[in-house]
């Protein structure tokens, strides 16, 4: 019953990640500016924008779409240790092949982003 409860405590804290997360990217799709994780030492702006700051902005929407996967993840591993500690070991599926997937999407998302950020502020 301990693990039961523990895998509700994970699984709640890591849909308050994903909730977060979506909520600032919800925000950015709809309004172009997104909002920055900390304040800026010498009173800086509450958000970033892509034409204002480009690397900054990829660094930070990066860190929301971490969140994001690592917050989804999260909850499918909550869901399994549930599933695993009622059903039994025969009643889950194996997700070593889905996190993989779901990590190596976000690397080379990122990734991608961090390269056109970087070059198009060469330009």
């Amino acid at each position: 019953m301990r693990k039961i409860g523990l895998a509700l405590l994970f699984g709640a804290f890591a849909s308050l990640m994903v909730y977060v997360s979506a909520g600032r990217l919800l925000e950015w799709y709809r309004t172009g500016q997104l909002a920055a994780h900390k304040k800026l030492v010498l009173g800086g702006p509450d958000i970033v924008t892509y034409s204002g700051d480009p690397i900054g902005f990829i660094i930070e929407f990066d860190f929301y779409l971490f969140l994001l996967s690592m917050g989804v993840l999260g909850v499918l591993i909550a869901c399994r240790d549930i599933l695993l500690e009622v059903g039994g070991p025969g009643s889950f599926v194996d997700l070593r092949r889905i996190y993989l997937l779901a990590m190596l999407s976000y690397w080379l998302l990122a990734g991608g982003l961090l390269i056109v950020a970087a070059f198009s502020r060469a330009a």
